[in-house]
């Protein structure tokens, strides 16, 4: 069985214990940006064969863009792809899915 808090890592993901116990993977982006890894229902991934959910955030944590993934194996790709961190690997997450990109969603504090 895969460890995935270690193909996370490997990938290039820091692992963050919030204040009640919960873990989020996240990386950090340099434009001041990063993107956090959840299942569907915001919670740490524990199987590879799940879908992820991408969240991307600038320094003021405010939400920009999500994006999904079927499995882990896809994000592993796109993670291989390029480095951790850059822009390039941004991009690509970006681009990886239709789902909530900005621009395509409209709220009242996001019109």
């Amino acid at each position: 069985m895969l460890d995935l808090a270690k193909e996370f890592s490997l990938s290039g993901f820091l692992e963050e214990t919030e204040e009640d116990g919960s873990v989020t993977y996240v990386m950090d982006f340099p434009d001041d940006t990063y993107i956090t890894v959840t299942d569907d229902n915001g919670r740490a991934p524990v199987r590879a064969k799940q879908n992820l959910v991408l969240a991307c955030y600038d320094g003021e944590g405010r939400y920009l863009w999500g994006s999904e993934f079927k499995t882990f194996m896809e994000l592993q790709m796109l993670c291989r792809q390029n480095p951790a961190g850059s822009p390039e690997l941004l991009q690509a997450l970006k681009d990886a899915s239709k789902t909530l990109k900005n621009g395509e969603w409209a709220s009242p504090s996001h019109p």
